[in-house]
């Protein structure tokens, strides 16, 4: 381990006895590394008393926020789209949003009480090498989900440029080919957003809570303000109903049951991959309970009640209109079309732009923040967090989003599927730290890559955690093929693909939880094995992953001892030894 240069140790340290007492006490400012540096830095290791800012309001302000957002007010969209009544797709919501509450909660457990994200979670259940391939998947589907978003939210500034520049913006002239796939228009609101965004990615997870609190706090008039007009300006809940016409077909020769599971489904895999990355918020929390039922009951509300919103509005305007305009921005247009006016013009601004700024707070929390933690935990000697939101942002551009929602439909009936390979990680996740482990997760061994920690398994790879999460994977398969090519599938393929979420859950689940039983895992490391293992017992009466006294000893490796540790200073620097 390196320090500083001979100069600023004397400065600090008038002794070695003041340096060392510094080390045990952790009050130098120094960073100490917890295990090796293929495994650990800063970013990686639990999160330091300082950097928890995170208080009992901000998840559930993030959880408004997200909500209140595009995605939640087209969701009716998906749902009616498959042929659900109404009444129907309401019963889904309720559903699948309760359920997805149980799962904030449970993901975020072992966050808040260990104080470690999703890339060093994984290695308790998955294995020091295991965890990197759902790392990986993870970071790959938040960069292109990055560039997605950042275009999604270029569609919202150009209303907002429209009710600012009226007819000049909206005339002007395309100099790009069709063979594009996006307009001089949309191309400059993509860079313009993408410029917004690039600087909240030097900003520290630990600190932009303060994002998401300012949008937990807009977002919920802005909808409740735009919804209030379109009742006032259209015909309220009078034509609702018709809004099952264009899936009546469909409801025809598909049960109420596959109807409302397939309604759960889609609900669960709008909120899939906030799902997995509660572990890289919640480790910011104060207190366990910043991260508890409270959180869970905001999801809950949220979603059920910016679904409600949305499909009411959209079938008042549609009543008045003669038209559905489920996207956000194409609604904002339609008004604008129809109601020329500066109270018009002024208000529609204000809802585009705190819908954009709900966007970009999402892609931040949602893509970017997650994508980073990734890049840590698979190079931590050369990224961090902030380093991993920057590359994140580079990449967004790169996969040249408008392409992909242009030309690459299958593609993004992949990336609609996201549910199925993370569904089954959610619940090996959960299941490993309550059932497996009795919730105890030992911070030391997750940065040690050796034979007899606790977490290296058989060559680094959890076996029982890979087969159950290739199970569960498994049940969806005939559903995404299905979604390629109907036709190599049978009926009863595509009705699994309906209920894919809680499939896939539940599969991998029961099969880790009989593996956990046929094999039990190691839950303490050998010199602490004669301990009995009761819930949570290393994050009780601050331990937070530590055995009593293993904080002391415990520098660089399990067998270092601050107490044997020497000091040589030199010019280059001062060196421990």
């Amino acid at each position: 381990m390196h320090f500083p240069s001979t100069a600023t140790f004397t400065a600090r340290f008038r002794s070695k006895e003041a340096f060392l007492d510094s080390i045990r006490n952790n009050t130098s400012g120094e960073h100490l590394t917890v295990g090796n540096k293929k495994w650990s830095n800063a970013d990686l290791e639990p999160t330091p008393v300082e950097d928890r800012k995170w208080t009992w309001y901000n998840l559930p302000l993030y959880w408004f926020s997200t909500a209140f957002g595009t995605a939640g007010w087209n969701a009716a969209a998906s749902l009616i789209a498959v042929g659900l009544t109404w009444q129907q797709a309401f019963i889904s919501c309720v559903i699948g949003s309760f359920i997805s509450a149980l799962v904030v909660v449970g993901m975020a457990r072992p966050g808040v009480k260990y104080h470690i994200g999703y890339p060093v979670l994984c290695r308790s259940v998955m294995g020091m090498y295991g965890s990197m391939f759902f790392v990986f998947i993870r970071a790959v589907v938040g960069a292109i989900w990055f560039g997605i978003q950042s275009y999604y939210g270029a569609n919202l500034i150009s209303v907002c440029l429209r009710c600012m520049f009226g007819y000049k913006w909206q005339n002007w002239e395309n100099q790009l080919p069709l063979s594009a796939d996006v307009t001089s228009k949309q191309l400059l609101c993509f860079f313009l957003v993408w410029m917004m965004e690039v600087p909240l990615c030097f900003v520290h997870p630990s600190r932009i809570h303060y994002l998401f609190s300012i949008k937990g706090i807009i977002m919920p008039f802005a909808t409740f303000g735009f919804f209030g007009w379109c009742m006032a300006n259209g015909t309220g809940l009078s034509t609702i109903d018709a809004q099952s016409a264009a899936g009546a077909k469909v409801a025809a020769v598909t049960t109420t049951g596959w109807a409302i599971m397939n309604g759960i489904n889609v609900i669960m895999g709008t909120l899939s991959p906030m799902l997995v990355n509660q572990p890289d918020l919640a480790r910011y929390c104060m207190k366990s309970r910043d991260a508890g039922w409270l959180q869970g009951a905001a999801v809950f509300c949220a979603k059920v009640l910016i679904f409600f919103l949305g499909l009411a509005g959209t079938s008042s305007m549609q009543g008045a209109y003669g038209k559905a305009y489920w996207n956000m921005w194409d609604l904002n247009h339609a008004i604008l079309d129809h109601n020329w006016t500066p109270a018009a013009r002024c208000g529609i601004f204000l809802v585009a732009f705190s819908y954009f700024f709900s966007a970009v707070g999402t892609n931040i929390g949602a893509n970017s923040i997650p994508f980073g933690a990734d890049m840590t935990g698979l190079l931590p000697r050369y990224l961090t967090i902030r380093r991993g939101q920057i590359l994140c942002a580079i990449l967004g551009v790169a996969v040249v989003p408008w392409k992909l929602i242009a030309t690459a439909q299958t593609f993004l009936t992949f990336l609609g599927s996201y549910n199925i390979f993370m569904a089954p990680l959610c619940a090996i996740i959960i299941v490993d730290y309550t059932f497996a482990r009795k919730g105890n997760v030992h911070a030391p061994s997750l940065y040690r890559d050796s034979k007899g920690s606790i977490y290296w398994f058989t060559s680094g790879v959890n076996l029982s955690g890979i087969f159950a999460w290739c199970c569960g994977t498994v049940m969806g398969m005939p559903g995404l093929v299905a979604a390629y090519n109907p036709k190599l599938v049978p009926q009863a393929g595509k009705d699994m693909y309906k209920m894919g979420w809680i499939l896939t859950f539940v599969t991998a689940a029961t099969v880790y939880f009989i593996c956990i039983k046929v094999r039990k895992p190691v839950v303490f490391p050998r010199e602490f094995g004669d301990l009995p293992v009761s819930w949570e017992y290393l994050c009780k009466e601050g331990r937070e992953g530590f055995f009593d006294g293993e904080r002391d000893t415990f520098v660089d490796s399990p067998s270092e001892s601050v107490k044997d540790v020497d000091v040589k200073v030199s010019d280059k620097g001062t060196d421990l030894y």
